[in-house]
């Protein structure tokens, strides 16, 4: 039986969703890391539309991670209003500048940040107890992460939880679990905003980050349900595995970019 070139499309964007799904509830992140490159090396979408559609389906991804997790209070909403707030105006300025970077050095981006957060989650000692209090420094410093997160949502069309979650473990006194949560809050307002900017200039193909956002929206839940019971330390190693593969892909990816 031939599969027609539509139905071999949908079919990738169901792998992609489920993939990018999984990952999402599993990590606390908008997928988009998953995402972009399954975009990018799977169907072929330059790395600048995969970036732009990536950031569209983390929408529904974040909602639905938020619910699953927020279920299991895994959501510190003080930090997840602080966060939001940077990662609002740093989306608008990450759009802004996918229009004019160029795509081989979006991809170096891609290898650098994920090395060094792979680098980082594998020596990162899991937290299962809060220590974090409310003080001015503590909001000023979340709003500060929020902005570096939000240019990163919308440069890189990720949700910018791969970089948060550490830093929030590292630095907040979030319990991991919690880190998760709040993380993908934040995700939300980055995603409408970078979405709608990246829209202006015709850079997302909605139909597909539409397929792909229900389908990783749904999947989602099963990966917060495997994060509940999932050992803190075995999930920094999966989630540091995950980054420096993706990193090698870009690695390879940008050096055949360049010779060509």
């Amino acid at each position: 039986m031939k599969v027609s070139p539509a139905a071999k499309q949908y079919l990738s964007y169901v792998l992609v969703g489920v993939v990018a799904g999984y990952f999402s509830g599993l990590f606390g992140i908008g997928g988009g890391f998953i995402m972009v490159p399954l975009l990018a090396f799977l169907l072929g979408f330059p790395v600048k539309r995969a970036a732009a559609t990536s950031l569209a389906a983390i929408f529904l991804t974040a909602i639905a991670g938020v619910i699953g997790y927020a279920i299991n209070d895994g959501v510190v909403w003080a930090a997840a209003i602080a966060l939001s707030a940077g990662s609002t105006v740093g989306s608008y300025m990450g759009a802004r500048l996918l229009q004019v970077i160029p795509q081989h050095v979006i991809m170096w981006i891609y290898v650098v940040l994920l090395t060094v957060l792979a680098v980082r989650m594998l020596w990162s000692s899991a937290s299962t107890a809060d220590s974090w209090v409310i003080s001015p420094w503590w909001v000023v410093g979340l709003i500060a992460v929020g902005l570096v997160a939000g240019v990163m949502a919308g440069l890189l069309g990720v949700g910018g939880g791969i970089m948060v979650v550490p830093i929030l473990i590292g630095f907040f006194g979030l319990t991991t679990f919690d880190s998760k949560g709040t993380s993908l809050v934040m995700q939300i307002p980055a995603a409408i905003v970078g979405t709608l900017t990246n829209m202006r200039f015709g850079m997302v193909d909605l139909k597909a980050a539409g397929f792909i956002g229900v389908v990783a929206a749904l999947v989602s839940y099963a990966g917060v349900a495997t994060a509940v019971i999932l050992p803190s330390v075995l999930a920094n190693i999966l989630f540091a595995g995950v980054m420096a593969y993706t990193a090698v892909q870009f690695a390879v990816r940008a050096l055949r970019s360049r010779r060509s």
